[in-house]
């Protein structure tokens, strides 16, 4: 009994069948690579993409209900909270906003006239005046807004405080004097923008009142933003935020994310 093996031309086909595994094998491999690597930046970009998102629509819908009693009682007209800014010339989209949201205890109502848009302002010392803080709960350095029946509205620091005479004073003019019974409030307004580095990218940034640029996320190469009005009054603001991949390997650069969101504001203003 003699003892089989393989011939010349099966071992060749093998040889062939094997090199062909092998080389797709090797060519897919790269590619394989190549995903593994990416994926760190592609969570970077997600995780990002929904930060900035999340800053953004927390603020909105934390914007502040502001308006004063009037004589009669009845509520005046809410002033704007959400400001949209830097508008686009090439449609309705705008690229900057301002919100302003309650922040604090501080309340009041003005109990004399301004006699010009730079003088002190008196608050009255009654049930409107919380106990807290040098003045109805204001104190020196702090943001607050102050707005009248009508709904116009001026946001500033606060200067200096007089705790005997119950006199806040802002750190600059204000746009108008305003009358007695306007209403005070302890806020923080910041304006949400896009900032560009030493780099050349830009980065989502936050401006307090005071003057404070506070980064917020980096790569963010595009904010849009427009407002849903209904009777006058912002009901909804939409904005596109797109963000980059921060990686400068080449074969790791991933590509940018859009997201597209829809806040509706829980205070119309």
């Amino acid at each position: 009994m003699t003892a089989a093996g393989f011939s010349l031309i099966e071992l060749l086909i093998a040889l062939t069948v094997c090199a062909l595994l092998s080389g797709a094998i090797a060519a897919t491999a790269p590619q394989a690579r190549a995903v593994f690597d990416s994926t760190p930046e592609v969570l970077d970009v997600q995780q990002r993409e929904h930060a900035a998102a999340d800053v953004l629509a927390r603020a909105l819908r934390s914007a502040a209900h502001l308006s004063a009693t009037r004589e009669d009682g009845g509520a005046g007209k809410a002033a704007p909270a959400v400001e949209l800014l830097q508008p686009d010339d090439a449609g309705p989209w705008f690229h900057a906003v301002r919100v302003v949201v309650l922040a604090g205890t501080g309340r009041g109502v003005l109990a004399a006239a301004q006699s010009s848009p730079a003088t002190a302002l008196q608050l009255r010392t009654d049930a409107h005046c919380p106990s807290s803080g040098e003045v109805c709960g204001f104190s020196k350095g702090m943001a607050a807004a102050i707005v009248d029946v009508d709904g116009r509205v001026d946001v500033f620091t606060i200067a200096a405080v007089n705790k005997d005479s119950g006199d806040l004073t802002p750190a600059a003019p204000l746009d108008r004097a305003y009358q007695a019974g306007s209403a005070l409030f302890a806020v923080s307004a910041d304006t949400y923008s896009l900032a560009a580095g030493p780099d050349g990218s830009s980065a989502l940034v936050r401006e307090t009142a005071a003057g404070a640029v506070q980064p917020i996320v980096d790569e963010v190469s595009g904010l849009d933003l427009r407002a849903v009005r209904r009777l006058d009054l912002v009901t909804r603001v939409d904005f596109v935020i797109r963000v980059g991949a921060r990686s400068a390997t080449p074969s790791r650069r991933v590509a940018a994310r859009t997201r597209r969101v829809s806040v509706s504001l829980r205070n119309p203003s």
